[in-house]
């Protein structure tokens, strides 16, 4: 008996608190006072239950936040059943696979075309004419050791192959598995994603559950809650509403349905022209696309031909002239020179990827007599296998 009492008193006390209190707040005028009678007319009882929201006699609307109403669930559902529709109608739209095409290229481009050919199979072969061109100086020198240069630069190729190779690979594979399996997979299951979900939460589960709550919740405060007015409308449990605001929930109607479509008809005939421009551009470019390549690697070919030429001549300022003259034992290398990466960023206000760049192009053409004699650290075939790395990592952030 307790029990049924205590779960009684309980009951009671929700009860009165969602319903509310009859008397007029202190201060609040007669006009501004709940209709004539404490209860719901039946007509209000049939608004709260079926759509959460009470009307006045004076044609004013009140919304219980509580109160989801029957209406607004099955809006849902069938608004939600609308779009899982469109999600899963996806499959037969060409826009889909056209997405799909463009981003699984993309994944391939730089799987072959980057990693690859330019980084691996290009990379390759300009790495051990790097070291060996440098061997040759030292041999052609005479400098002390000359007899080592050959061997050193075979240990310098060997280990920048044995990490350039597996990351070109790698890469590569990447890029392909991203292209042939990543992107296929992601738009085989993105519209069946969204549309399972829109079909299972959004029109099912959500509405039944907002459905089940309000028949447990509506009848009792429709029964026993007051009627409503602008005295003890808080803002947030119960809101007047605007007039707007009362039929914005309202179904379009056939004559806004078709003002809509006409208006969305009118905007892609203005925008056609647009996009059949964009259609020409993207054809343009596939077609100068091997085109571009071409053009690259001749530029990168005279690139490197006329900074070869420069170099000697740049070689002749003060400042390199004296770094050419003085003899240092520090550690130092143009790769990781902290103070020269400062100064590119302090001074020359140069951001990370330009100064990226330049301390790539000092690594790439300035002469072995300053960069591995004098302003060489010392080093050892593990320390030196590291900076390898290192010099291969730098590579590959330039692509």
């Amino acid at each position: 008996m307790k029990i049924k009492h205590g779960i009684y008193l309980v009951a009671v006390a929700i009860i009165g608190g969602f319903s509310g209190c009859a008397t007029v707040p202190q201060g609040q005028p007669e006009t501004m006072a709940a209709d004539s009678g404490y209860f719901l007319s039946m007509k209000q009882k049939g608004q709260l239950i079926g759509t959460g929201r009470i009307q006045d006699d004076q044609g004013d609307w009140y919304d219980v936040l509580i109160v989801p109403g029957y209406v607004e669930p099955a809006r849902r559902t069938t608004t939600y059943m609308r779009m899982a529709g469109e999600d899963f109608g996806e499959y037969f739209r060409a826009d889909k696979y056209r997405d799909l095409t463009l981003n699984s290229k993309a994944g391939l481009i730089w799987a072959y075309d980057v990693c690859l050919t330019d980084f691996m199979i290009k990379g390759v072969p300009w790495a051990w004419g790097k070291y060996w061109t440098t061997a040759n100086e030292r041999s052609r020198q005479r400098v002390f050791g000359w007899w080592f240069a050959y061997p050193w630069a075979l240990l310098e190729s060997t280990v920048d192959t044995a990490v350039r190779v597996p990351v070109g690979l790698a890469g590569a594979a990447i890029g392909t598995a991203w292209g042939v399996a990543g992107v296929p997979g992601y738009y085989a299951l993105n519209s069946a994603t969204k549309g399972t979900w829109h079909l299972a939460a959004d029109a099912v589960l959500f509405p039944a559950v907002a459905c089940t709550w309000n028949t447990a919740i509506a009848p009792p405060l429709a029964m026993l809650g007051q009627k409503p007015a602008p005295s003890r409308v808080d803002g947030f449990w119960v809101r007047q509403l605007t007039d707007g605001q009362a039929c914005q929930k309202a179904d379009i109607t056939p004559e806004e349905t078709e003002a809509l479509a006409a208006l969305g008809r009118q905007l892609m005939i203005a925008t056609q022209p647009f996009e059949d421009r964009r259609k020409a551009v993207d054809a343009e470019r596939e077609a100068m696309y091997r085109k571009t390549r071409e053009m690259e690697e001749i530029i990168s070919k005279e690139e490197e031909d006329t900074l070869h030429a420069l170099v000697g001549t740049l070689l002749e300022q003060e400042g390199i002239e004296n770094l050419r003259n003085r003899e240092s034992e520090t550690e130092w290398t143009f790769s990781k020179n902290n103070e020269v990466r400062r100064y590119l960023r302090d001074a020359m206000q140069l951001s990370d990827k330009e100064i990226r760049r330049v301390m790539h192009l000092l690594n790439q053409y300035v002469p072995s007599e300053i960069y591995h004699h004098h302003f060489g650290p010392k080093t050892d075939p593990l320390k030196r296998s590291i900076e390898l790395f290192e010099d291969v990592r730098d590579d590959l952030t330039i692509f």
